[in-house]
């Protein structure tokens, strides 16, 4: 293999361990791949208007991903202005026992997702509700991210109207049958990540006390109107993701509900409602609701527009270029071990995951990478798609430069540094897919193994 065409790789692998070992920006760590990539690939004889096509051609493809940030960013601020999510927060102080926070937060995203059908949509609307409710009760913000992360997740694992699950399938040509009965190894994490959010539940110091709940509830009815139409945006929001309304024209809809709440009720002047949006919410009142109730803005998100931007650039240069095909034939090898091909596969997909900038495009590249290579096995086809279910498509929550998981960080207002140690669903999950695949057999089901 050409020291050329893996020198991009691992200028990658370089530069973003070079920023988080030394607290750079994690931008200039992709600059330097980018770098060493366009010099690489030079050498290797495409000229520089080829390399910054392919670039921009990368760029384009993560425009859906940017815009849905650009709305996020924008719905964040107008839902606290028109007191949405002080409201959800009110209620759900009353229904909800912080004493099982994390299980019930994990537990409602998932049944949230499932339904739903998106991770983003199901975040953008209980999510950062319960988070709300998380800094009310002082949960720590990174243990809730990871709960309500990993719940979001599930719902994208399993949902039928999941569509990076039913791209998962479509790719593989696997059935819906068949993907059912493969489903126990992750249908077992599920349970296993809701005993230990249980068990971290029961661990934790318990300081949501109801006097401090009463508190916040009272200072919440003194700065906001409490009651039915604060909620509209919401329920919007709910019922275009319910309806199966794609993410962007959906958190439009909420935007313009959200936006029209704010005008007809909120005493703010439209400077002030200007530069909430501009620069993020504050709610400016000398009371501990202060650290409640703020957030979002342009400004928040602008460094992590940068950063997708980048990722997509570099993600086209390796494309375009085919740098990833003869790196997939290495890694894989040849072998006949359904656990050493999964080990292998959910590997690659770490690999393929840190290098692009979103969740689509290793579903794609490795669904028609790896399907004949797994075709030479019986029943291979469905090994690969549960291996892909497993890891591809729950492994980009774990990288902090991956489109999604940003945009999950810039709702929720904690970094995914922050909430990597309480992932325990993308965790665990491609471990116990690569456990199982041991026992996996032709007829795409699982025996006892001596």
């Amino acid at each position: 293999m050409n020291v050329l065409t893996v020198l991009p790789v691992l200028s990658l692998i370089a530069g973003i361990a070079l920023s988080l070992s030394f607290g750079f920006p994690l931008f200039l760590g992709m600059v330097f791949a980018i770098l060493v990539t366009l010099v690489s690939v030079n050498r290797l004889g495409y000229s520089w208007r080829e390399l910054f096509a392919f670039g921009w051609d990368g760029v384009k493809q993560t425009k859906p991903v940017l815009l849905i940030l650009f709305l996020v960013g924008l719905l964040i601020p107008l839902l606290m202005m028109g007191g949405t999510i002080p409201a959800i927060i009110y209620y759900g102080l009353s229904v909800v026992d912080v004493r099982c926070l994390l299980v019930l937060s994990f537990l409602l995203t998932a049944a949230t997702s499932f339904l739903l059908g998106t991770s983003v949509g199901t975040l953008s609307t209980i999510g950062l509700s319960l988070m709300g409710i998380a800094h009310t009760a002082g949960v720590p913000g990174g243990i809730v991210g990871g709960a309500l992360i990993s719940g979001a997740m599930v719902g994208e694992r399993f949902s039928p109207i999941s569509s990076s699950r039913l791209l998962v399938l479509s790719s593989v040509s696997m059935t819906e049958e068949e993907e059912r009965r493969t489903n126990s190894p992750a249908l077992f994490t599920v349970g296993a990540c809701a005993l230990l959010f249980l068990l971290i539940d029961l661990l934790r110091s318990q300081t949501g006390e109801a006097g401090t709940i009463g508190y916040y509830q009272e200072l919440l009815r003194r700065f906001f109107s409490v009651g039915w139409l604060p909620l509209v945006p919401l329920i919007v929001l709910i019922g275009s993701f319910a309806l199966r309304v794609r993410a962007i024209p959906a958190l439009l809809f909420g935007i313009a509900a959200a936006a029209a709440l704010v005008l007809a009720t909120s005493p703010l002047d439209a400077g002030t409602i200007v530069r909430s949006v501009l620069s993020g919410y504050e709610l400016h009142s000398g009371t501990p609701l202060d650290q409640l109730v703020h957030g979002g803005g342009m400004a928040s998100i602008l460094n992590v527009l940068v950063l997708i931007s980048l990722a997509g650039f570099l993600n086209g240069i390796l494309n375009k270029a085919n740098l990833l095909a003869p790196l997939v034939d290495r890694l894989m090898g040849e072998t006949k071990r359904p656990a050493v091909f999964a080990g292998k596969a959910v590997l690659l997909s770490l690999l393929v995951v840190a290098i692009s900038c979103n969740q689509t495009i290793p579903l794609l590249v490795l669904g028609s990478t790896l399907l004949e290579r797994f075709s030479r096995l019986e029943a291979g086809k469905v090994l690969l798609g549960r291996t892909m279910l497993d890891s591809t498509l729950v492994m980009p929550v774990l990288i902090p430069w991956n489109g999604l998981a940003m945009v999950m960080a810039v709702t929720l207002g904690v970094s995914t540094v922050e909430t990597l140690p309480y992932l325990f669903f993308p965790l665990l999950l491609p471990i116990v897919t690569i456990v199982t695949a041991r026992s996996f057999q032709t007829a795409g089901v699982f025996v006892k193994t001596k």
